[in-house]
C-alpha cells in the first residue's frame, strides 16, 4: 500500500468516525442513552449496521468517545491556548467564559452532554462511572486554577479551592438543567454573565474599579 493510499484510508476512518460520534450525539438527543444502539449509530451515520462495532468495540467505549469529543476539543484544543501565562485568576476567567459560550457556539453539542449527564443518574453504569469521573476532573482542574491565583497572589487568602470548585461546578450544572428543561425560559448565557462577575469580584485580589477611585 503506497503512502497516498494509506492517507487517503486515514482520511476516510477519520470521516466515518466523526459521523458516527455525530449520529450518536442524534439519537441521544432524540431518545436517550440507552435507546441507542451501535446498529442504529451505523444506520444513521449512513454506513453498515456493523461498522460502529467494529470502530468501537462496545457501547461504553462509543460513550466514552463522543464523550471525548463533545468536551475533549473543546478543553484541549480551544481553552488551553489561551491559558498561557495567565494568573490563576484570568485562567478561571477564561474557564469559565469558554463555558458560558458554549451556549451560542455549540448549543447542539452542548445537548448532547447534558442528555448524557442527566441519565447518568439512572441505572447505566457506564454512565454514572463516566460522569463521576468527568465531575471529579472538571472539580479538580477549575481548583488547580484557584490555588494557582493564591500562589500568584491574584486571589484572595482565605479562598477554599476545593470548595469554590464544587460551588462553580454546582451553578454551571443548575443553569444547564434549566436549559435542557426549558430554553426559552432562561437566557443562559445572561445568568452566567451575572455569575462570573460575582464569582471573580469576590475572590479577586485586585481592587475593584470603584475601590481602586477612592
Amino acid at each position: 500500500m503506497t503512502t497516498r493510499q494509506l492517507n487517503g484510508h486515514q482520511v476516510r476512518s477519520e470521516k466515518s468516525t466523526r459521523l458516527l460520534l455525530r449520529a450518536a450525539g442524534e439519537l441521544v438527543a432524540e431518545g436517550g442513552y440507552q435507546s441507542m444502539t451501535l446498529a442504529t449509530v451505523g444506520e444513521r451515520a449512513g454506513y453498515s449496521r456493523s461498522l460502529a462495532t467494529a470502530r468501537f468495540g462496545s457501547k461504553a467505549k462509543l460513550l466514552e468517545a463522543l464523550v471525548d469529543e463533545i468536551v475533549g476539543r473543546w478543553s484541549v484544543e480551544t481553552m488551553e491556548p489561551e491559558l498561557q501565562g495567565l494568573s490563576g485568576l484570568d485562567s478561571l476567567r477564561v474557564i469559565l467564559q469558554g463555558i458560558r459560550n458554549a451556549y451560542g457556539r455549540r448549543p447542539d453539542s452542548l445537548s448532547v452532554l447534558y442528555a448524557l449527564i442527566f441519565e447518568a443518574a439512572g441505572p447505566v453504569p457506564e454512565l454514572h462511572d463516566r460522569f463521576v469521573e468527568f465531575h471529579l476532573n472538571q472539580r479538580e482542574r477549575i481548583s488547580s486554577h484557584i490555588r494557582n491565583g493564591l500562589a500568584d497572589g491574584s486571589i484572595n487568602e482565605g479562598v477554599d479551592p476545593d470548595a469554590l470548585a464544587a460551588m462553580i461546578v454546582a451553578q454551571l450544572r443548575g443553569v444547564g438543567y434549566l436549559w435542557k428543561l426549558d430554553p426559552d425560559s432562561i437566557d443562559a448565557t445572561a445568568v452566567l454573565n451575572t455569575f462570573i462577575d460575582q464569582v471573580l469580584q469576590r475572590i479577586s485580589a485586585e481592587p475593584h474599579p470603584r475601590e481602586a477611585a477612592t
